[in-house]
């Protein structure tokens, strides 16, 4: 089944112990009016507000959240695989 929406929201209408698996690919907190290149040229990083960093201790309560409802909803033999760059995988493991 796939579900559309905020996931802290949606996990919290799921039942305890209720999946096999979560892949999770959360914010990297990158939308700070930076840019990179890609194909040569210099281009935007910006994803959107969705991806903008609201301070360190917020973005690591936010992953605190969603990871926190992440264990409530997997089944005890389940398995949890986050996808991150070095811009928020640490806040993660944290």
């Amino acid at each position: 089944m796939l579900y559309v929406g905020d996931c802290i929201e949606i996990m919290r209408s799921l039942p305890e112990s209720f999946v096999d698996m979560v892949f999770a690919d959360p914010p990297y907190n990158l939308s700070n009016g930076g840019i990179t290149c890609h194909a040569g040229q210099r281009v935007s990083v910006n994803k959107g507000d969705w991806d903008r960093s609201q301070g360190f201790e917020d973005d690591v309560l936010f992953q605190e959240e969603w990871i926190r409802e992440c264990r409530r909803v997997l089944k005890p033999t389940g398995t949890i695989w986050i996808s991150g760059t070095n811009h928020s995988i640490y806040q993660c493991g944290y």
